[in-house]
């Protein structure tokens, strides 16, 4: 096992979960202060998302640095949402891209991220 895939086995999660989000949400759990909490792949119909809580706002940019394309040529965008009993915010993630080719993009943003923490140790 390589070094990245070493980082990205770190968390379990049930078997619930979309296969194809699992990478992601390791990379998004190994930032200091930003926790997933769901995930959708979206299932060959609709955009790729992850839910997660932010604990600490300075960790936000590492997440949103690899979601633009500027560093990795395609764009996912963030969403802040609460519901409708004013609920502490939960952030998401989506892919504007569908199917296999927003499952590569999930793919690429876990593996910049890893390869960025690893960098900062």
């Amino acid at each position: 096992m390589n070094k990245t895939n070493a980082m990205m086995a770190l968390f379990t999660f049930d078997d619930d979960m979309d296969k194809e989000c699992i990478n992601l949400c390791n990379a998004i759990n190994k930032i200091d202060g930003l926790i997933t909490n769901e995930s959708c792949c979206g299932h060959e119909e609709g955009n790729f998302r992850i839910w997660f809580t932010v604990k600490n706002l300075k960790s936000l940019p590492t997440l949103l640095y690899y979601c633009d394309p500027c560093h990795v040529g395609f764009r996912w965008n963030c969403v802040v949402t609460t519901d409708c009993a004013m609920s502490p915010v939960n952030f998401r993630i989506e892919s504007e891209s569908i199917g296999e080719r927003a499952h590569k993009e999930a793919d690429t943003i876990a593996k910049e991220i890893i390869n960025f923490l690893e960098k900062e140790k």
